[in-house]
């Protein structure tokens, strides 16, 4: 039996309207104005603040990078003569060698540090004939590390890190 009136489908309007594609697309587009406004603000934030702002940071004028020159006294102490010393000579990594070294042993130098760490090492070693070799490292009269090794024919190492200082 057909009484000549359509069903329904759920969610589907009776009348269709039509919209037209600039309606359809401004409701799916609506937020790129936006989007584009907050773009332009963020170009023209940056661009004041390097037009307008100082050239360098506040305070800059100010940072002081420390570089203080220490003293630094090396020793090494034994019987006879060692084979090799060597020591840092640039607080960095920069050595010299000394071969067949009278003991005792002794070397003065001035190190720049700063403004990173220095570094502060001598290294020896003992003859066949010794029974200990010994060594220390001073920095500005002051003992920073001291060491032994007993027996024949053995090394001995005192280091040492030096920090730049405001004196």
């Amino acid at each position: 039996m057909n009484t000549g009136t359509a069903k329904q489908e759920p969610g589907k309007e009776t009348s269709p309207e039509r919209k037209s594609p600039a309606v359809r697309l401004a409701q799916r587009t609506w937020w790129m104005p936006w989007l584009i406004g907050a773009a332009a603000l963020a170009v023209a934030i940056v661009t004041a603040t390097e037009l307008f702002g100082p050239d360098e940071p506040a305070g800059w004028d100010q940072v002081r990078l420390l570089s203080t020159d220490h003293q630094v006294v090396y020793s090494v102490t034994g019987g006879g003569k060692s084979p090799e010393i060597k020591y840092v000579v640039d607080g960095v990594n920069g050595t010299e060698t000394v071969v067949n070294g009278d003991l005792p042993w002794r070397k003065e130098l001035t190190l720049k540090v700063g403004p990173g760490l220095g570094v502060v090492q001598v290294m020896a070693s003992n003859n066949e004939n010794a029974p200990a070799i010994s060594c220390s490292v001073s920095v500005d009269g002051n003992i920073v590390h001291q060491a032994t090794s007993q027996g024949p024919s053995t090394q001995v190492s005192c280091s040492s890190v030096i920090r730049p200082s405001s004196r």
